[in-house]
């Protein structure tokens, strides 16, 4: 409490705190330190609290101090071993208030070092908390701040730091190498088989940026690191079905690319914000919602341009415009769509892949047929785009399982709008089948988009029946998978 007014630190007792034991152990602070130092920490937030040696005891014997005494004990044991430590990671209940929350993931914090803490804080409540951010929705509008603050931010900070252990180019390029390996992980078997790892990944290495020692070169690496695997994680929560959480971290992905002073990078993760929020529109129900994803999704692609501000490579600027498209054709404007695919296939001829920045090898020639593909079938030339989308199929490589499952459902559609019913049934149970062998809700997703068009079909047509069926027993076999790991 304020103007001096102490408060009893603690309600309630449990069984023995052992890893605020360990912890303190590790900092070699004794319980009288602790108390002293949570006291300091408190007084310089103007709060004061009453914490003293037996308080800490009894933190020891299991009991829940009140409020603020967990997060400044988390604060202070962050400061003595130069890692971000959370409150559940001392032992205790996270009851830090919703309202006012500096670390929701929303935010632009407008400094980099505040970025860097809401992404630890973020990845370690999203490791900590099974159902953290169930409850809350994707808001298209929610991206129109970072886009904004992205087009407008002022030069980048100094990333050097002196706080900690010393950070060199080989352990940057470990990260790196790790990342790589997470994301050729859930390509092959799907999100939710490798998702809390990625989550892991991107907390430890969010603090080694918060607490390391680094000269300038090796910071803006390290920061890129830090940001693709924050892009892994926002890909991640998005392909198993928690879209406000990817939502977040899109946008703290943004905001380290930006804080690092990458501008390609950043201008990559908008392109994916807008493909994020395009996918959501296809599944929405009410007419006024898919325009407003649509038009969010094209907002989002052109501030990527912005962002890039002339210097996008080839292939950037393939993927932007691939992405405006798709914006476009969820709206149902075949000029504009029309307009952009061709953009986007006339920067990708001029493309040498070779001079190419790493983290967009992903976008192969079979990405940009998939993704244009999908835009003039779903503007009416389903033939084209048939033709677009099977040749991705035919390019991607055999342990791109994910990907390949998307573009199966997407051809299966795109024979369903040529009325060629038993190809789009013989293309549907392809996907099926390779559906079983990753964990996407992603993949369901479109899947279920497929027997909407389907099941009307299937009392006249014995390929629509079986699909539907197969498709039914599918989803059914996932839930039920799902709802055991859940228990």
């Amino acid at each position: 409490m304020r103007d001096g007014t102490r408060v009893s630190s603690e309600s309630g007792a449990g069984s023995d705190n052992h890893v605020l034991r360990a912890l303190l152990d590790e900092a070699g602070m004794s319980n009288a330190a602790l108390a002293r130092a949570v006291v300091a920490a408190g007084a310089e937030e103007r709060v004061y609290v009453g914490t003293n040696t037996t308080s800490v005891t009894r933190m020891l014997c299991g009991s829940q101090p009140r409020w603020p005494v967990p997060r400044l004990v988390a604060k202070v044991l962050s400061r003595q071993l130069h890692r971000e430590i959370s409150i559940s990671e001392c032992g205790f209940t996270d009851r830090a208030p919703v309202a006012g929350d500096r670390h929701d993931g929303l935010n632009c914090s407008g400094t980099l070092d505040g970025t860097v803490r809401t992404v630890v804080e973020l990845a370690g409540r999203d490791r900590d908390r099974p159902g953290f951010l169930l409850g809350s929705a994707f808001t298209a509008a929610a991206f129109s701040e970072p886009a904004l603050y992205a087009i407008t931010v002022p030069p980048a900070e100094s990333t050097a730091r002196a706080a900690g252990k010393r950070i060199g180019t080989a352990d940057v390029e470990i990260i790196v190498e790790h990342i790589a390996h997470l994301r050729r992980l859930d390509h092959r078997y799907g999100s939710g088989r490798v998702r809390e790892q990625v989550v892991q990944v991107l907390h430890r290495e969010a603090n080694t940026v918060m607490h390391g020692s680094y000269s300038e070169s090796t910071g803006k690496a390290l920061l890129d690191a830090v940001a693709q695997a924050s892009w892994l994680a926002a890909s991640m929560a998005a392909d198993v079905g928690r879209h406000s959480l990817a939502q977040r971290y899109y946008i703290q992905t943004l905001n380290l690319a930006m804080g690092a002073g990458n501008r390609l990078y950043a201008a990559n993760v908008l392109s994916h914000m807008s493909r994020f929020t395009v996918q959501l529109g296809l599944a929405a129900v009410a007419e006024h919602e898919r325009l407003c994803h649509a038009r969010q999704g094209v907002a989002l692609a052109r501030a990527g341009q912005s962002v890039a501000n002339g210097k996008a490579t080839p292939v950037l600027s393939s993927l932007l415009h691939a992405v405006e498209a798709r914006g476009h054709a969820l709206s149902g404007d075949t000029t504009a769509t029309r307009t952009a695919v061709l953009k986007a296939e006339r920067h990708y001829e001029r493309a040498r892949i070779d001079e190419e920045p790493a983290w967009l090898a992903f976008y192969a020639e079979a990405e940009l047929a998939a993704d244009l593909g999908r835009c003039l079938r779903d503007v009416g030339d389903p033939d084209q785009g048939a033709s677009l989308i099977k040749q991705a199929l035919d390019t991607y490589e055999p342990w791109r399982v994910r990907s390949r499952c998307f573009v199966q459902a997407d051809l299966a559609l795109a024979h369903l709008a040529s009325r060629d019913l038993e190809q789009a049934a013989s293309v549907g149970r392809d996907a099926v089948r390779m559906a079983r062998q990753v964990s996407s809700n992603r993949v369901l997703d479109r899947l279920r988009m497929l027997q909407r068009r389907v099941r009307p079909l299937s009392s006249t047509s014995p390929d629509a029946r079986e699909l539907d069926d197969r498709i039914t027993d599918l989803t059914r076999t996932r839930t039920h998978r799902d709802e055991d790991t859940a228990t």
